[in-house]
């Protein structure tokens, strides 16, 4: 599965796990706010670890 098949499985399942849960609007920004914030971090970390590996390299 590439990519973009991958994130558009994601899409539609964030969208109906938010659907169905009930929660307020403020509530679900929050968690996906959360949830950016964690995937930007594990890239900051990933791109690090690249860069260290490079220059050790």
């Amino acid at each position: 599965m590439d990519a973009g098949a991958a994130v558009k499985m994601l899409e539609g399942k964030v969208l109906d796990a938010v659907n169905a849960s009930g929660l307020h609007p403020v509530v679900v920004r929050l968690v996906l706010l959360n949830i950016v914030h964690a995937v930007e971090d594990k890239e900051r970390e990933l791109a690090a670890a690249a860069e260290k590996e490079v220059s050790d390299g």
